[in-house]
This record gives C-alpha cells, sequence and structure tokens, in this order.
C-alpha cells in the first residue's frame, strides 16, 4: 500500500472511531414508554409491596410510589413507566407510578393477598 493510501485509510479508520465514540457518548433522550392500567390494589407477599392485576391486559403489576400510596383494596387507574433496577417486590412488573387515582366505579376486597 502506497504512503498516501496509508494516510487515507488511517484518517478514514480515526473517522469512524471518533463517529463511534461520539455515538456512545451521546445522552439518551428516548422517552420511556408510559404504562396505563386500572384495578384494584393488593397487597404483595413481601412487605410493603403493593400489586395490582390491570383489568384489561391481565398483567400483574409491582406498584413502586413516591409519596402518598393508595390503601389495599382500593380501586385505582395509574399511569407510570417501567422500573429500572431492582425491586424488593418478587411479584409483578415493576412500575414507577407517576400518577394515579381512586376509581369509584371499580369494587375491590379490601386488602386481599397478591396472587
Amino acid at each position: 500500500m502506497s504512503p498516501v493510501h496509508s494516510k487515507r485509510a488511517a484518517s478514514a479508520l480515526a473517522a469512524m472511531a471518533l463517529a463511534v465514540a461520539l455515538a456512545a457518548a451521546a445522552p439518551k433522550t428516548e422517552a420511556k414508554k408510559q404504562i396505563h392500567g386500572e384495578g384494584c390494589v393488593q397487597t404483595g407477599v413481601q412487605p410493603h409491596c403493593l400489586v395490582l392485576r390491570d383489568l384489561k391486559s391481565g398483567h400483574l403489576y409491582d406498584l413502586l410510589f413516591k409519596g402518598v400510596r393508595p390503601p389495599a383494596g382500593l380501586g385505582i387507574e395509574f399511569t407510570g413507566v417501567l422500573h429500572t433496577g431492582p425491586s424488593n417486590c418478587m411479584q409483578g412488573i415493576p412500575i414507577d407510578v407517576t400518577v394515579w387515582a381512586h376509581k369509584a366505579s371499580l369494587k375491590c376486597a379490601p386488602g386481599q393477598a397478591g396472587k
């Protein structure tokens, strides 16, 4: 390979390496997918855990709240995002609840254990 081709190849390789490094360092701006559900809040198997089986999808969610938590046995509607990292509760899909509201139209048994 001639010295000119070697310099071009080295420059191209350096440019590709820089592009890969910049792409890896770019902040992730991808929004987390919103999850919406409704059902009856139940106590989980582990202490302090609250779970809910969504009435539409049938998914069991491990509800993680910051601030006020609904009591077990209350019918709620919630919106949240998938929790990243570990969860102490061993049931359901962990969700960081961003907003929830009591749903009076749901008739729930008070505080039953999650299944």
